[in-house]
């Protein structure tokens, strides 16, 4: 009897050419499951529930006021959600496309409105002064608009705009794009403003613009101001340390990377600020101290290496009861609850629990997790799991996707991110549909929670990669976060060309988004790790890895 029901549980199941083991009850995992409003109902928020929320939404002849309820039960802060809703349930009006879409001849016969919506700034930077002067005669009912074309159309745009509110002056600034920028805002800032703009939210924003956009050298000198300024955030300090860094101004780079290193909390920033006191100062007692940090990234890694110190808090193995866990693996809800659960007042009966609650290798990234919150990270886990699927692949690409999946889901298949990428990989659905068409294999975005079939799909991701970046892991893993164009861009502007006293590892700072950029970095630290772990008879050092981070383009 009991092995007549295991069949029919079996055949319900979707076709995932898994193994016995992974035979699931989650409800999203059976036959023709559908979501439903009531099924959604019953989800708390999570990330978990707007990926189901997008699938509702995209279920076809679904009713407006249906799409409503569902979107209404999201975060509300998923920008992916908003879009899909209003991509496909909100339609702009006819008069208000038709606005959009005309040419400036065609704006000229319209009404203020219909300007006020047809004209960008990036294209009212490239009309006549004749063309400007007519447009802002128009513009009576719009005074934001109005302002900024009389600014645009001045003789002196960058002194008008100083002139102006310190808001006003960010907006224009991020929106008139970086031609406009480097040819007419190019210029040394007031110190009345730039204090003024330290104190704004965009502030960050700003200097974001400013660093990693190498034209704009003259705004880069005028940052130089803050180097008394103490009061400022510690990645503040730093970024300005990396632009005083590039605009060759190493003593007032060693004052933001001093600031930086005793404002930081997070021991990771603390490091990366020692790296780089040690950089631009010799002083190898920086190094000394760095070599003595518990967290294991690519800056105390290096220190250790160079003084022969072997990490002691590195994890490889780890017990288990090997009793059969009653817990759902594919269940993203009940993986939702402990990390809820473990966020605080982890103790040792909790501990206990979770011993108890992970005790078979499927639910060894589970217990792992729960670990090191458990340990506050002082003790890192390099757990090998999915065995029987990735050693079927060459040892480089084994080591590649440990090193990718670790930090991408911790090996948690249930996982899904706030950007909706699911599963052990954490692909998005747009790639996982991609490259089903490839493998020409029937879709079901559900399937991508299964291991077998997330790292397959996830392998395949990392042979174009491979093939794009001459297999060299930084430049995989930034294509693997931000996207292969997007990495192929930022080498092109001429990192990693091998040249200059502080590379690679002013490069890798010079990388434009923060996600990314720190992405890389673990991930670099997690392929040394698994490498030398997986690949110990063919070990290899920090400073060769660094070596060989030299660009293909």
């Amino acid at each position: 009897m009991k092995k007549q029901l295991f069949s029919l549980s079996a055949t319900i199941l979707l076709n995932l050419s898994v193994s016995a083991s992974e035979i699931s009850t989650t409800d999203f995992l059976q036959k023709d499951f559908k979501v439903t409003l009531e099924w959604l109902e019953q989800k708390p928020k999570s990330y978990a529930k707007d990926f189901f929320i997008l699938q509702y939404l995209n279920q076809d002849n679904l009713s407006f006021e249906n799409a409503k309820i569902a979107y209404e039960m999201g975060n509300g802060t998923n920008a992916t959600l908003k879009k899909v809703f209003n991509d496909k349930y909100k339609k702009t009006a006819p008069i208000d496309l038709k606005c959009y879409r005309a040419s400036i001849e065609q704006l000229k016969n319209e009404d203020s409105k219909c300007i006020a919506l047809g004209l960008s700034l990036q294209e009212a930077q490239g009309l006549s002064k004749k063309d400007l002067t007519y447009f802002i005669t128009k513009l009576d009912p719009y005074p934001t608009l109005k302002n900024d074309l009389i600014i645009l159309n001045s003789n002196d745009p960058f002194t008008s705009l100083v002139n102006s509110d310190v808001k006003r002056f960010l907006r224009l600034f991020f929106d008139l794009g970086e031609d406009y920028r480097v040819k007419v805002l190019n210029k040394k800032i007031p110190n009345e403003l730039l204090n003024k703009i330290s104190l704004e939210k965009d502030f960050e924003k700003f200097l974001r613009y400013v660093v990693f956009d190498k034209k704009l050298t003259n705004i880069q000198k005028s940052l130089f101001l803050f180097e008394t300024n103490k009061e400022l955030p510690p990645q503040i300090q730093f970024l300005l340390g990396i632009n005083a860094v590039n605009n060759d101004n190493i003593n007032t780079a060693y004052n933001f990377f001093l600031n930086s290193y005793n404002k930081s909390y997070l021991k990771i920033d603390k490091d990366k600020s020692l790296f780089w006191l040690y950089l631009v100062s010799k002083n190898t007692s920086f190094l000394q101290e760095l070599s003595t940090s518990w967290d294991n990234n690519i800056y105390s890694l290096y220190a250790k290496e160079i003084y022969r110190i072997k990490p002691d808090n590195i994890v490889f193995n780890v017990d288990l009861k090997n009793t059969k866990s009653s817990f759902d693996i594919y269940d993203a809800f009940k993986w939702m609850e402990v990390v809820e659960d473990t966020k605080k007042n982890l103790d040792e009966a909790k501990l206990q629990k979770y011993y108890e609650i992970f005790s078979d290798e499927n639910t060894l990234p589970h217990l792992t997790f729960v670990l090191e919150r458990f340990n506050k990270y002082k003790t890192q886990y390099y757990i090998t799991p999915y065995r029987n699927i990735i050693k079927n692949y060459d040892i480089y690409k084994q080591v590649l996707i440990y090193s990718i999946a670790r930090q991408e889901s911790h090996f948690i298949p249930s996982s899904i991110s706030f950007s909706s990428a699911q599963g052990v990989m954490q692909i998005m659905p747009f790639l996982s549909l991609d490259i089903s068409k490839k493998l020409n294999e029937d879709y079901n975005i559900y399937e991508q929670f299964i291991p077998n079939k997330n790292i397959k799909y996830g392998s395949f991701h990392l042979d174009t990669l491979m093939k794009q970046f001459d297999n060299n892991p930084l430049f995989i893993a930034y294509a693997y976060n931000g996207g292969g164009g997007y990495t192929k861009r930022q080498l092109q502007k001429g990192l990693f060309s091998g040249k200059g006293k502080f590379e690679p590892f002013l490069s890798m700072e010079m990388i434009s988004f923060t996600e990314t950029r720190e992405y890389g970095k673990k991930v670099l630290a997690n392929y040394y790790i698994y490498n030398n772990y997986l690949n110990s008879e063919n070990p290899i050092s920090l400073s060769t890895i660094f070596q060989s981070l030299v660009s293909p383009y």
